[in-house]
């Protein structure tokens, strides 16, 4: 072999091997946010059910969606979870400054919109944008424009269903100028999910209706379904 081809494939091997290294310290780095996504997001599922109740559970996931995000900032299953992490450390009353605590409800409503941009088709996504809106007191037209885009991607869907009711009830109930807008979606959703009288979705419908106070407008609506309702009727109608 001739000095100038062993130049040559040291040269290629040389190469070979630093992008070999270069993938692998990639995949090392997509792999470590992997896990810090997972934890994240595992802890958001578990105060969807428990609450928030502790501070460091909060802390530690903000750290880890921090990293994850800053790893790979173009994956909206990451922005999501950001957003909720945010959104969840103001419903749990970890912050007691007004100013403090809208400032991360409107950074996570930037971290869904990103994330819709990229997957338009989360019907959960919309309904959270929506529900975040509410929360901030933004009664507008993109409000309902995101509860239709919620229905529209996943009209079965049980958070779809009760971001409709949560915002419907509210709407109908302070008679603003976006009921007639929603009204028709809110019986819809409503039925749904009363549908099945001892479903975990009929005793959230329930719940929200109470949480409202809307018990009369439900009882009237009630009786338009073509399904039993009296065990319904027993808990709302009195």
């Amino acid at each position: 072999m001739s000095k100038n081809t062993n130049f040559i494939y040291k040269t290629i091997t040389i190469v070979i091997a630093f992008i070999l290294l270069v993938c692998c310290w990639q995949a090392i780095k997509m792999g470590k946010a992997n896990l810090d996504y997972y934890s994240a997001h595992q802890l958001t599922e578990f105060w969807r059910n428990n609450n928030l109740k502790e501070a460091n559970q909060y802390i530690y996931a903000l750290q880890a969606i921090d990293r994850a995000n800053s790893e790979h900032s173009e994956n909206p299953h990451y922005m999501v979870t950001q957003g909720l992490v945010y959104e969840w450390g103001v419903i749990a009353g970890l912050y007691e400054d007004e100013q403090q605590k809208r400032k991360l409800l409107t950074q996570a409503k930037v971290y869904y919109l990103n994330a819709v941009k990229l997957r338009p088709t989360w019907p959960v996504t919309w309904a959270t944008l929506a529900i975040l809106k509410w929360r901030l007191g933004e009664i507008d037209q993109q409000l309902i424009d995101y509860l239709q885009q919620a229905d529209k991607y996943g009209p079965y869907v049980q958070e779809v269903h009760q971001a409709w009711l949560e915002i419907g009830f509210y709407l109908y109930q302070s008679k603003s100028q976006y009921s007639v807008q929603v009204v028709k979606g809110l019986r819809k959703h409503l039925k749904e999910m009363l549908r099945q009288p001892n479903s975990p979705f009929a005793h959230s419908a329930i719940a929200i209706i109470k949480r409202h106070k809307a018990e009369r407008l439900a009882c009237r609506w009630l009786d338009s379904y073509d399904f039993d309702i009296e065990k319904q009727k027993s808990r709302l109608c009195q």
